[in-house]
């Protein structure tokens, strides 16, 4: 996979992109040793475009002498902040994890409290008898309609893939 960076010609200076990111359509952006991980994110690259407004951007591939050589001699833009903003990073992206945890958690108590109302409707349903013929079949209808809502219910719950 080819990384790239993104080099000011007038600053001599260069962002690192790293590899681009098909999932979330983004490139990988800065990486840190402190962390061993990248940004994830475009907020240094955002912050290298705004500061270098006007000036010559190049984007260079990796695997190429000139890509070596603004390693070697450029200067990297933010390079004693890019822990930071990798930390920033991650610690969102802990976030949106643990949101997501408790929506799922959410979700789940609706279900159970959706199956207990469910089973507690199907339970008064059954201690009721009908007058007719017609009424006896609605009654049938309204409780097989209940089973299964339950029955799915039950198997949303019990599939650990929603768990």
């Amino acid at each position: 996979m080819r990384d790239y960076l993104v080099f000011c010609t007038y600053c001599s200076s260069y962002t690192l992109l790293h590899s681009f990111d098909k999932g979330t359509n983004q490139f990988l952006g800065e990486y840190s040793l402190l962390y061993n991980d990248y940004t994830k994110n475009s907020a240094v690259l955002n912050k290298f475009l705004l500061n270098h407004l006007g000036h010559t951007l190049r984007t260079i591939p990796s695997q190429t002498d000139e890509y070596m050589n603004i390693i070697c001699t450029a200067n990297r833009f933010l390079e004693d902040d890019i822990d930071k903003y990798v930390e920033e990073s991650r610690e969102q992206r802990q976030l949106v994890e643990l949101d997501r945890q408790r929506e799922r958690t959410v979700g789940r108590v609706q279900l159970h409290i959706a199956e207990h109302l469910l089973q507690t409707e199907l339970d008064i349903l059954a201690k009721v008898k009908g007058n007719t013929p017609a009424e006896r079949q609605v009654l049938l209808g309204k409780e097989l309609g209940i089973k299964k809502a339950l029955e799915v219910i039950r198997g949303v719950l019990a599939d650990k893939q929603f768990a």
